[in-house]
């Protein structure tokens, strides 16, 4: 390492007048990036330094509201293997017919687990995407072609490729060049993920493939378009919280025929319904599903006329899931949807049917989020709500498109982490020990005694000052929190409890409400404890937080948070934080509230001098009155005065709503006498 001690002059210069200095740098610098005191002074010297630690913990943070990579390996239906057989033959090739036309989106190519004893996953390293109409190739054009460069293995997170959106019914992959393996050019995938406008339209695409190497049950062209992957079942971050995991009924030996019924509120044509394990604490990870299902569909809730849409048939699905189970249905509509299950899995001597979540899928829309279940088992039915809340396990269930796009996304995080973590190791170590030499030299001088003495005193009372904010938010999470979640709970036993006992409809409506409110009094009190947290002030950490409120708030409409802002390490004061957050949680509300909207889009970019909040959405507008409108926004322009912004509005009947928030980055923020209080 070179280490440039020709600066030491300088340093010892800038030590001499370190009291009128000190102050206003520790401030700035985040103390928990250096235990040790030469630690410490040397980032007041370095801000680049200090700019990459900021970095790395800003990155680190985005992490946790992303999902968890997880290899869970499986036992059969692994993928589909490929190998140079016959020389002659060229190179292998896979195709996918995708039943008809649609728009190519993005492609996912999820590697395939890696074999015991082999450390390589057999990713291809050079491949090409062709995309055409017709069966032959004809009209085939390029969509993805790697380089001359031999691509570097993904580590296990799937590879994102973006379409042209031009029309697309077949695919194609040529595998350049792939590994040795006894073969020469051996390559493998698990799976091929096509979507269209965000939905996935190669599950049970028929395939075809050259020089495909197979295991009947493990190595299969079919199994990379069946929707399993080594990479679990599709959930989001474990921060959000949830208690629920479905559905478990215990049955006796002679009669285990269950059946699950939904009402979709009207006829409905249905694409593809989704089955996702119950995970039962006594298997330690694996999930379960009945062993054998049907489904049927019909338009009267005594399913006279029934049709039959999807069944495993008499094979048995697997007792220790941990990917979701896909039917692709055939044609039928309806209003009532029935799953039954007429054999129950074994723990033991129990008999248990169990689900943890059913989805049912018409185009980009899940018709049965949020729908009532009937569970009907030995004439007794009973009301459920469990299987179509979007959790199960106890964690969020994402859109398949939204989980695959988060994995690729983190996959390039933690990349940047590495690089970054890395570099800042050599400049811390450079920078300590050109500040300890320094130190050496200065430290001699009883000039610093007096000033150490000063500085222990201030950071004394500012550490009690923020021990008293951490305490009063403990006390208010801890004790309210505690207090409201049990009330919550109460009312919804309660109100189980009526609904079970046919009890007046007016007490379990009022219960329900009350459920509702303790549930909403508590997501706000974590907001008010989040406000007064001191080392959650910058703009990287408020849009954590729009991030978590955006999955509460809008989890059956599809949205994005692209933040484009320079300045995510750069502090806030705490009336900017609380009126910036607020004016965010409005919009959200208003749209959730009265928009009708599908899609919400939010941006946080700058603009000169100016730090931009935009939320758009596609639902009704704002009210045609002149009045109305004003009303709908008065509470967010009162908040956007306040911070001495500007509100922009942007509204048409029936084409969407964007509200544009912009405040000059000085009225933002924290000034030296605000990062001190």
């Amino acid at each position: 390492m070179k280490i440039q001690l020709r600066r030491l002059p300088h340093l010892c210069v800038a030590l001499l007048c370190l009291p009128p200095l000190l102050p206003e740098p520790l401030a700035a610098a985040s103390p928990g990036q250096s235990a040790y005191p030469i630690g410490r002074v040397a980032r007041l010297f370095n801000r680049k330094l200090v700019r990459d630690e900021d970095q790395i913990d800003w990155l680190r943070s985005r992490l946790t509201y992303l999902a968890v990579f997880a290899e869970k390996p499986l036992k059969e239906q692994v993928g589909w293997r490929c190998g140079i057989v016959d020389v002659s033959a060229g190179d292998p090739w896979i195709a996918l017919d995708l039943g008809r036309e649609v728009p190519l989106g993005e492609i996912f190519l999820v590697p395939a687990q890696r074999q015991a004893g082999d450390h390589l996953d057999l990713f291809p390293l050079r491949f090409k995407v062709e995309a055409a109409t017709l069966p032959d190739f004809s009209d085939a054009r390029v969509i993805y072609q790697t380089g001359s460069n031999p691509q570097p293995s993904p580590g296990g997170f799937p590879v994102r490729l973006i379409g042209d959106e031009g029309p697309t019914r077949h695919l194609r992959i040529h595998f350049l060049e792939g590994h040795i393996r006894g073969l020469n050019g051996v390559c493998a995938l698990s799976e091929i993920f096509v979507f269209a406008d965000r939905q996935p339209v190669s599950l049970g695409a028929r395939v075809t493939t050259s020089q495909s190497v197979d295991i009947p049950g493990v190595w299969e062209p079919s199994f990379v378009v069946d929707g399993r992957t080594p990479l679990g079942l599709w959930e989001g971050a474990a921060s959000i919280e949830n208690d629920s995991r479905g559905h478990l009924l215990e049955v006796p030996a002679d009669r285990q025929d269950v059946e699950w019924i939904i009402d979709l509120g009207e006829t409905t044509r249905v694409d593809r319904i989704v089955f996702f394990p119950y995970a039962l604490p006594e298997l330690s990870g694996p999930g379960v599903v009945p062993p054998r299902l049907r489904v049927e569909i019909a338009d009267n809730p005594a399913f006279e006329g029934a049709v039959l849409i999807a069944s495993n048939g008499s094979r048995d699905l697997p007792v220790d899931l941990t990917t979701p189970v896909i039917f692709s249905t055939t044609a039928a509509e309806g209003r009532y949807l029935r799953i039954l299950s007429e054999k129950a899995w074994q723990l033991g001597t129990r008999h248990l049917q169990s689900l943890g979540e059913v989805e049912v899928w018409q185009d980009c829309l899940n018709v049965a989020a949020g729908r009532p279940v009937l569970v009907r088992h030995a004439g007794i039915d009973q009301p459920i709500q469990e299987l179509t809340d979007g959790f199960s396990s106890g964690k969020q269930i994402l859109p398949i498109h939204s989980w695959l796009t988060q994995l690729v996304e983190r996959s390039q995080l933690e990349d940047e982490v590495a690089i970054l973590t890395s570099r800042v190791t050599l400049m811390a170590a450079e920078s300590e020990l050109n500040t300890t030499w320094g130190a050496a030299i200065v430290l001699g001088l009883t000039f610093l005694i007096p000033v150490a003495i000063v500085e222990r005193r201030r950071l004394v009372s500012r550490t009690h000052l923020d021990k008293l904010r951490k305490r009063i938010a403990s006390d208010l999470h801890d004790d309210i929190g505690s207090n409201l979640g049990s009330i919550s709970l109460i009312a919804r036993s309660a109100k189980r409890d009526l609904e079970r006992l046919h009890g007046p409809v007016g007490i379990a409506s009022d219960l329900g409400e009350m459920e509702i409110i303790a549930r909403e009094s508590s997501l706000a009190m974590r907001d008010i404890v989040w406000l007064l947290e001191r080392r959650q002030d910058t703009i990287g950490d408020l849009v954590q937080r729009m991030r978590d409120s955006a999955a509460r708030l809008l989890r059956d409409i599809e949205y994005s948070l692209i933040c484009r802002s320079s300045k995510t390490a750069a502090k806030l004061t705490l009336d900017a934080k609380r009126h910036l957050f607020l004016f965010y949680k409005e919009a959200l509300h208003n749209i959730v509230k009265h928009s009708r909207a599908t899609t919400v889009t939010v941006r946080l970019y700058d603009s000169r001098d100016q730090i931009v909040l935009e939320v758009a959405d596609n639902g009704v507008g704002l009210p045609r009155g002149e009045g109305d409108e004003l009303a709908a926004v008065k509470k967010l322009s009162d908040r956007a005065r306040v911070l001495e912004g500007n509100l922009h509005v942007e509204s048409k009947p029936g084409a969407g709503t964007t509200l544009r928030l912009s405040v000059k980055r000085t009225n933002l923020m924290a000034t030296k006498k605000t990062s001190h209080e």
